[in-house]
């Protein structure tokens, strides 16, 4: 059985309650704004929010999302609940016209995603990791089984080959998983022979399988066919990409996050290339961000997208979703928005409205374009016009997080 693990860093603890006199040590999300008093946040969310329960999206928030060709979900990573609410948004927009879910999952099992929602079954004993969504991939896969085939929603992952083992054994396994479905696999195999080693070592190695896929393209091209020949080729071009960005991680890891973004930039723009319906892509709530949010000058993919890629044109909303309130899997509390956010904290207002209920808040009111608006972005409290990066936010009112494998 071919698998896949990522290791992340232990959860932050939780910070200790803050007063809203403390935001002033805090560096702000953005500058030249007037922080907007409680009462009228408080105004502006009970006007503005709607609250609905589990997986019930109101028809109002699927209407808003599918006038966009691409809807970017950030998220805060490993939330059970995130997952069962991306797969309800994945089959309410289906009917709305979306056939397309991108994902911050290595590259390397992107074609293991297109075989698992579609029932081809190459790979039969494969089953997607849960620790990084395989229940929300199988919903998929169930969805699927009850539409005509033209109508399959994709699944494709987007990101990096970013963790290495002591030889990057899941890039190997997986290239050796697809080699197994040719009928010849000719240069592979010769690679599989040898040993990939660790970052630093490997450019060499990947870089002449390239070469090597390259001058045989008329050959394999027609002895695999043209499916497998590609994906073949993308799969290596993305590892070369990965192993560069690996190898730098220790000492440039600025530089190393910026390659990175890079790379998700080129690939979500090669799924949505011709792709005639709506995209949604899940990815964590740093990558969704239109703006600058933490002050970097990075631009991440929701910026690129929103504002630069030929192929989504422009027509993007940007959501972030969090949730009030996290618990282990066992139930042991892990966060509390109302330990860790000061009383005018814009996802603690939401919460304490509709305690019970999920709500989004479309951050169409001028204080969230003018205004600087406290908000608790990734455990770290900003003072920012949030509508520079995100056009909705949603606030579940608990979420657990996924069991660690």
């Amino acid at each position: 059985m071919l698998k896949y693990a990522m290791m992340l860093p232990a959860a932050r603890a939780a910070r200790g309650a803050m007063t809203a006199s403390a935001l002033g040590a805090i560096g702000l999300g953005c500058s030249g704004v007037t922080e907007v008093s409680t009462l009228e946040l408080e105004g502006v969310v009970a006007r503005d929010g709607v609250p609905f329960a589990g997986q019930a999206i109101p028809a109002e928030f699927l209407d808003r999302l599918s006038l966009y060709r691409v809807v970017v979900v950030g998220e805060t990573h490993l939330l059970v609940e995130h997952r069962e609410l991306m797969a309800a948004l994945v089959q309410q927009l289906h009917t709305r016209g979306f056939r397309q879910l991108l994902l911050e999952w290595p590259h390397m099992v992107d074609w293991l995603f297109h075989d698992f929602v579609n029932d081809r079954e190459l790979e039969p004993d494969w089953i997607p990791n849960e620790f990084l969504g395989g229940a929300l991939i199988t919903a998929i896969r169930d969805f699927n089984r009850s539409l005509p085939e033209g109508e399959h929603v994709q699944v494709r992952a987007i990101d990096v080959n970013l963790d290495d083992y002591g030889g990057a054994a899941t890039f190997v396994e997986a290239i050796q998983a697809v080699s197994r479905h040719l009928p010849d696999p000719g240069p592979i195999a010769e690679f599989l022979a040898g040993s990939y080693g660790m970052p630093e070592s490997q450019a060499d190695r990947i870089q002449r399988l390239r070469d090597e896929l390259g001058a045989l393209r008329s050959d394999l091209s027609a002895s695999w066919g043209s499916y497998w020949y590609d994906t073949v080729v993308e799969m290596v071009e993305v590892e070369s990409a990965s192993v560069s960005i690996r190898a730098m991680r220790d000492d440039h890891y600025d530089l190393s996050v910026r390659l990175r973004e890079d790379v998700m930039k080129r690939l979500a723009d090669l799924r949505l290339k011709g792709f005639a319906h709506g995209t949604l892509l899940n990815v964590g709530g740093h990558h969704a961000q239109k703006s600058y949010l933490l002050g970097t000058s990075q631009e991440w993919l929701g910026d690129y997208l929103a504002h630069a890629s030929p192929e989504a044109d422009g027509s993007v909303i940007a959501l972030f979703v969090t949730a009030a309130r996290i618990e282990s899997p066992a139930g042991a509390k892990l966060y509390d928005i109302r330990d860790a956010s000061p009383a005018n904290e814009l996802f603690r207002l939401m919460n304490e409205n509709w305690p019970e209920h999920t709500v989004y808040l479309p951050l169409d009111d001028p204080v969230f374009s003018e205004g600087g608006v406290a908000v608790n972005f990734e455990e770290k409290i900003r003072v920012c016009a949030l509508k520079e990066q995100y056009d909705v936010v949603v606030v579940m009112p608990l979420a657990h997080r996924v069991q660690a494998q």
